[in-house]
């Protein structure tokens, strides 16, 4: 008896032994994951390389590439529109980072603050003959104030809740604001004609004045509020409160009104966004949504959280949509199709994005 005890202990303890000794299948995957984002940065560059080439390729197969001077002018006016749009991109994404930052909530909505920004720089220049640029000083304490109405009334209840509950808030906001300027301004296509002219760098190369226009105001304005996360106090508690909002509490951070100035900020960044797209497109209110994905594909791309990761994902974004509409046949009606294939295969090989910090 005492010996079949012995050896059936013996068994166990050797069975024991080779289990520790070998690796289980949840080490074998964390270690294979580790290996495989430690390596993802060198396997996105070759993706975005041959991303990026693509254009061309189709372009050379379609015989819309040309390769002449009057087609690298072309070409190079192209990449400088594309950059310059980039930036407005990236600044508009930049709410939707600092609010995904700051309290982990997924707005939704935030393309539709966009189009909101386009409707009241509208009005302002057709109703109140302000210019659009003049308007900003009108329209963004506005949409401060809007910002901190909706982080008071519906951002508050699901800050710390599950990330899919304030994503199905901000969704139905999102309808409402859509459906509310269909009552008001109908589903019809505005624009504003404002700088049409084009700006001659060379004497082939051309950049649309509203382009260089928003460029620049999106740069000054990026920079501004980067400026005052780094440098102003409060800009530091607002960081703080990205980072830790426990430990923040503790330190003496008044987190929830860290929480309505994130919310307010974000939503003027929007709606400055819009002011500067509808100098240079026509929108209508389903026009949100588009602004939305792209705001998303622009923090995937760079980085959820993540600042200077938001103006690269934006750049990227912009020069890519303008590399199809000029090289694929029928490129505009790819543009969102290259955009959002970028955004999926950015998000399976590197989930972080660019500059995005790896998650446990």
């Amino acid at each position: 008896m005492s010996q079949g005890t012995e050896g059936a202990g013996g068994e166990v303890s050797a069975a024991s032994t080779a289990v520790a000794a070998s690796p289980s299948r949840a080490a074998v995957r964390w270690r294979w994951r580790g290996a495989g984002e430690a390596g993802s940065p060198y396997l996105l560059a070759a993706f975005l390389l041959g991303a990026y080439a693509l254009p061309f390729v189709v372009g050379l197969s379609a015989g819309t590439v040309r390769l002449d001077s009057t087609w690298f002018a072309n070409l190079v006016s192209v990449l400088l529109g594309g950059v310059m749009q980039g930036g407005v991109y990236a600044m508009f994404a930049l709410g939707l980072t600092l609010i995904f930052g700051v309290m982990r909530i997924i707005n939704a909505a935030h393309g539709e603050m966009v189009m909101m920004g386009a409707y009241l720089t509208w009005v302002c220049f057709f109703r109140l003959g302000l210019d659009p640029l003049l308007s900003l000083a009108l329209t963004l304490p506005l949409a401060f104030l809007f910002g901190m109405a909706v982080q008071k009334l519906l951002l508050d209840a699901v800050v710390g809740q599950p990330e899919l509950t304030a994503l199905l808030v901000t969704f139905g906001l999102g309808l409402v604001m859509i459906y509310t300027a269909e009552l008001i301004f109908t589903t019809d296509f505005r624009t504003i004609p404002y700088a049409p002219g084009a700006l001659q760098l060379t004497s082939t190369i051309a950049v649309g004045q509203n382009r260089l226009i928003s460029f620049v105001m999106a740069v000054a304005i990026s920079t501004g509020v980067y400026l005052f996360l780094k440098l102003a106090r409060i800009g530091k508690a607002v960081r703080a409160t990205a980072l830790n909002a426990e430990v923040a509490m503790v330190c003496g951070i008044d987190v929830q009104k860290i929480y309505l100035l994130t919310t307010g900020l974000a939503a003027a960044l929007a709606v400055a966004g819009g002011a500067l797209v509808s100098i240079q497109f026509g929108f209508n209110p389903e026009t949100g949504v588009v602004y939305t994905l792209q705001a998303f594909a622009i923090i995937i791309l760079g980085g959820r959280g993540h600042y200077v990761g938001a103006l690269i994902g934006g750049v990227m974004l912009a020069v890519l949509e303008n590399l199809v509409s000029l090289m694929v046949p029928n490129g505009t009606a790819m543009v969102e199709l290259a955009a959002y294939g970028l955004m999926i295969c950015v998000l399976l090989i590197r989930p972080g994005g660019l500059m995005g910090v790896k998650e446990a």
